[in-house]
């Protein structure tokens, strides 16, 4: 089964740099060492996000690492398909962090009935030689 993704944007502002939610809508939390690895992130922006795109569609789509059996997690039964940026860390040029969150159907909550499900934040290393980020890996997580 694929399950088709679709990447949304929380609109509300993030002044505060507070943790990030599916509740609080808030734009992602950016987190900067200074401001030259900023304008860094920024100049290879959409490379980066293409990457993230990528590599969160092939993990959701893996069968040994999502699907529907009752023991599993993730379980794409579960989720929604939607995804948002919730973080994005880039303290020196050695390590970038996207942090990804998926939505995902919680019928029994008093909360909401869909709300975060998935983590995954992709790793990245800046490699200046080739003036690009290096794809360097994929950590889940139940958030």
């Amino acid at each position: 089964m694929n399950l088709e993704l679709k990447q949304i944007f929380l609109t509300n502002s993030n002044t505060n740099n507070d943790h990030v939610t599916y509740e609080n809508k808030l734009k992602p939390r950016m987190s900067f060492g200074d401001s030259s690895l900023k304008e860094l992130f920024e100049k290879h922006n959409e490379e980066i996000l293409k990457n993230v795109a990528h590599k969160i569609t092939n993990y959701v789509n893996d069968e040994n690492l999502c699907n529907d059996d009752i023991d599993m997690f993730p379980r794409s039964c579960e989720m929604t398909g939607e995804w948002y940026i919730g973080d994005v860390n880039f303290e020196d040029f050695d390590y970038l962090s996207i942090m990804t969150r998926f939505l995902g159907f919680q019928p029994n909550s008093k909360r909401m009935p869909i709300d975060d499900y998935l983590g995954l934040e992709v790793h990245f290393s800046y490699d200046e030689a080739q003036d690009k980020f290096i794809l360097d890996g994929i950590d889940s997580s139940c958030i």
